[in-house]
């Protein structure tokens, strides 16, 4: 596509676009211009002010989480409710590891680390599922997913986790931690974890209520999960570190979805302290 006919595409968005969009998105473009930094034009067109509070997206919402109905499962064993652990002394002694031992996980740990990243803990007022993490609207974007490739228990495979059953849904068999290591741009630590969890999220939960916004909330639930993710891990001894670094299409090919639906954004590897 010529440059000219880029500009014609987006004069003709624009064109139909109200007038506080069209001026907002042309201060975003000048500010890009000149720092040179294309995210500044989502930066600007995502910002509320007193005349501008952003413009509605075409999508519905219709699903708190996702499930493969015909998918076998796996159900979990109960997670751990103590670990013995103050948490302000595991927000202190948090660090990003990447050493693991020989040792395998367990499906305890596991269910463990799944249901306190995105578990469902009871049902609001409106019928909704209550979450562990905090959620913008309540709207619960964040997905997971666990490759396991040496967990007592579980078949090596991909599956995703189903947060309303608590069980794991076989998505492929096969150990993936080879693959998750050269899409993850050859990260070692990526390939020798016994299990990494993959967060992703349904950008539309979000952007069904909150417009042009939405992509900055979405990516701050993920991020509130994703902390959920570390100091669970560090409870309970274990060793584990986030990687934002990867191939994305090739990673929504792995886990065979849409990268544009669902988009991939970290990948946990987790094992036992070495």
């Amino acid at each position: 596509m010529s440059l000219s006919e880029i500009l014609g595409f987006v004069e003709r968005f624009l064109s139909r676009s109200p007038s506080d969009l069209r001026r907002t998105v042309y201060e975003g473009v000048r500010r890009a211009y000149e720092r040179g930094d294309l995210a500044m034009l989502y930066h600007y067109v995502s910002m509320l002010s007193t005349d501008y509070y952003g413009v509605d997206l075409p999508y519905s919402f219709d699903y708190y989480y996702k499930s493969y109905p015909e998918a076998p499962r796996v159900k979990l064993p109960k997670p751990l409710e103590r670990a013995g652990v103050d948490v302000l002394e595991c927000i202190r002694s948090r660090r990003s590891r990447r050493r693991y031992s020989g040792k395998p996980l367990g499906l305890v740990e596991v269910s463990t680390l799944l249901y306190h990243t995105v578990g469902v803990t009871g049902r609001a007022w409106w019928g909704g599922p209550k979450r562990v993490y905090p959620s913008a609207g309540a709207l619960q974007p964040v997905e997971a997913y666990l490759a396991s490739s040496r967990v007592e228990g579980l078949e090596p495979g991909l599956y995703h986790y189903n947060p309303g059953e608590h069980s794991l849904e076989l998505l492929s068999k096969g150990d993936y931690g080879g693959e998750l290591q050269r899409i993850a741009l050859d990260q070692e630590h990526v390939g020798r974890a016994p299990a990494n969890i993959i967060l992703t999220i349904v950008y539309r939960r979000t952007a069904s209520k909150y417009g042009l916004r939405a992509y900055r909330y979405a990516h701050l639930d993920v991020g509130f999960a994703a902390q959920n993710i570390y100091l669970v891990a560090e409870a309970l001894n274990l060793a584990t570190v986030a990687v934002g670094a990867f191939y994305d299409r090739e990673l929504c090919n792995l886990l065979k979805v849409d990268c544009e639906e669902e988009i991939p954004t970290l990948i946990f590897p987790v094992g036992w302290r070495a």
